[in-house]
């Protein structure tokens, strides 16, 4: 259990208190931030949010594409062929939720379905769906965020086995293998963002890299830079002289320096006025993680939902949070327990092993690197409350995205731009018709819209319907 210090003076000495996070009793793990009334004296780094934030899919094996399928097919494919640019998408519905059909396909898969709520599901040619069987991949599912954080992971899985029932005779043969999986962590840290030094005394195990920072314990010897400078001496008059082949030898020094450089710290840093963002590892690879400053995200991408999820947990509204993020491809999970949690199924009770050695093993956050023995390094205060994170929080989900913050930006933008055109239709400074005229004809133009049922066509392609 997650514990917060509450601090209260007696005489001259300060007492610490330890103070469980969870405390409540209505099953949900947390606490209101009505109970949670003392986080705004913690002064430790706490955990307030863990999760899966990116889950990409592949799903197929020895099963046969179901009947809607090889019936919508022959509709698809007319749709293909007959679609003009500039075009609506037509919408289809699987289940309650209404998806886009795209007019093209993404190699290999025929079609491309899009909910902006659920994500991206492509599917293989029905009519070639044998062809897909031995790679296991007839259908590759992309959630988004905001549908990935409205349940648990095994409501999740369940709900994956839903969408992947519009498409497959039975799922009782499906093999759903994850292609990509994103775990991540918010910690509240009252101190502010970490600064440079901290994410400089890292030790990681990423084996692809971006820059080097080479030790400065390695130096290039005297015998080198003779010849080095050898080589770089203008020739001679008659193109005689100062010439020299790079030699084998010379060739094995360089790359002796180049392989026995010993790499800590980040491997790039974003960074403006104070530190945002660091990389470990190189972004693509098979696992690359981040440290950022997702308070500063949220504000920048008007997100609502992330913020009452820290509120839940204890966030007093005020402090900065950090999220530590990790990114895995399919490649990295098949070298973890002999690839067990490469199948959706077992991520259950896998993420909780991932994320351990993903933070014990793959990056640790140190006081001070030994270089001599780096597994005496001590870990920070800060990545000791990331490391026990994953096991400790429990995060409540979202059950309905919140629109409030882009209703008022598109209202702001709406209105705007009726005020700038009719200033401009406006004859003269006192001219009032046009403001009249257009006020008519918005409400003529409103009303015919609900009468065509204009609105439930856009709230089909919102995924909202």
């Amino acid at each position: 259990m997650v514990t917060a210090v509450h601090q209260k003076k007696v005489g001259q000495r300060v007492v610490e208190h330890s103070l469980p996070l969870s405390t409540n009793t209505n099953g949900t793990g947390m606490v209101s931030p009505s109970e949670a009334g003392f986080t705004a004296s913690v002064k430790s780094p706490t955990a307030v949010l863990t999760g899966v934030d990116t889950l990409v899919l592949t799903a197929g094996g020895g099963c046969a594409p179901s009947f809607w399928l090889q019936e919508q097919a022959e509709v698809w494919e007319q749709y293909h062929q007959q679609y003009e640019f500039g075009e609506e998408y037509v919408c289809i519905q699987l289940g309650n939720s209404w998806f886009q059909l795209y007019p093209y396909g993404s190699n290999p898969y025929k079609y491309q379905l899009h909910n902006p709520e659920i994500g991206f599901i492509k599917v293989w040619n029905p009519n070639k769906w044998s062809s897909g069987v031995s790679s296991k991949q007839q259908l590759h599912i992309q959630l988004t965020s905001k549908f990935i954080h409205s349940y648990s992971i095994e409501q999740l899985t369940e709900k994956v086995k839903e969408l992947c029932s519009h498409f497959v005779e039975t799922t009782t043969g499906l093999v759903i293998q994850i292609s990509r999986l994103d775990l991540h962590t918010d910690i509240v840290s009252p101190k502010g963002m970490l600064s440079y030094e901290e994410v400089s005394n890292s030790i990681t195990r990423c084996k692809v890299r971006t820059d080097y920072f080479e030790d400065p314990s390695v130096s290039i010897d005297t015998e080198v830079l003779n010849e080095l400078r050898e080589l770089s001496n203008p020739p001679r008059y008659c193109n005689k002289g100062g010439q020299k082949l790079i030699t084998p030898d010379l060739i094995q020094k360089f790359l002796y320096l180049y392989d026995n450089q010993v790499v800590n710290g980040a491997n790039s840093i974003v960074r403006k006025r104070e530190l945002e963002t660091t990389y470990f590892g190189k972004l693509g690879s098979d696992i690359w993680g981040k440290i950022y400053n997702k308070t500063t995200q949220v504000r920048t991408k008007n997100d609502t939902d992330t913020p009452k999820l820290w509120e839940q947990n204890g966030w007093n509204g005020k402090d900065t949070v950090v999220r530590v993020e990790f990114s895995m491809k399919r490649g990295f999970l098949k070298e973890l327990d002999n690839g067990r949690y490469v199948i959706l199924d077992n991520l259950t009770q896998g993420m909780n092993k991932i994320w351990d050695y993903l933070t014990t093993k793959w990056l640790r956050l140190v006081e001070e690197v030994k270089e001599n023995n780096t597994t005496w390094s001590k870990i920070t205060q800060f990545w000791c409350v990331v490391q026990s994170s994953f096991t400790e929080v429990a995060s409540q989900i979202i059950r309905k995205k919140c629109y409030n913050g882009k209703i008022n930006q598109l209202w702001k933008q709406g209105i705007g731009c009726i005020k700038q055109m009719i200033s401009m239709g406006m004859n003269n400074n006192e001219d009032t018709m046009f403001l009249v005229a257009t006020k008519q004809a918005l409400e003529i133009t409103l009303s015919s819209s609900s009468t065509l049922n204009e609105y439930y066509k856009r709230r089909q392609v919102l995924g909202i319907a």
